[in-house]
């Protein structure tokens, strides 16, 4: 085998896998609020920071997982957030590692109360 196959199956293995580690997530994390606008998207904001939050939103948003009520899922988000909320319980929720529902706080992908 040439020399270049092998430089490139080692760069290949070096690689981080960009979506492992983009995904932030709140570990048991209580909530500080939730806030929906008139278009249905919303956001949980936590008391803490997310671990491992995504390299490629603005941190200015680092505590919080935004979702679209305008889906059944985006509408049982908001349904767990809230009721995590009154209780005064922990949430652990993950995110996608991408950034499309506002574009400056990573998407929430799943999650459940504590």
């Amino acid at each position: 085998m040439n020399k270049y196959f092998w430089i490139a199956i080692c760069v290949f293995i070096m690689q981080k896998p960009s979506t492992a580690i983009a995904e932030g997530y709140a570990n048991h994390f209580k909530i500080s609020f939730v806030r929906v606008d008139k278009t249905g998207k919303g956001y949980i904001k936590f008391v803490s920071a997310l671990i491992n939050s995504p390299a490629t939103c603005t941190t200015t948003f680092k505590n919080a997982l935004a979702f679209d009520t305008n889906t059944p899922g985006g509408k049982a988000i908001l349904s767990t957030a809230l009721s995590v909320q009154a209780r005064g319980a922990t949430m652990y929720a993950r995110g996608t590692g991408k950034c499309t529902i506002y574009g400056v706080m990573e998407d929430y992908n799943w999650g459940y109360a504590k």
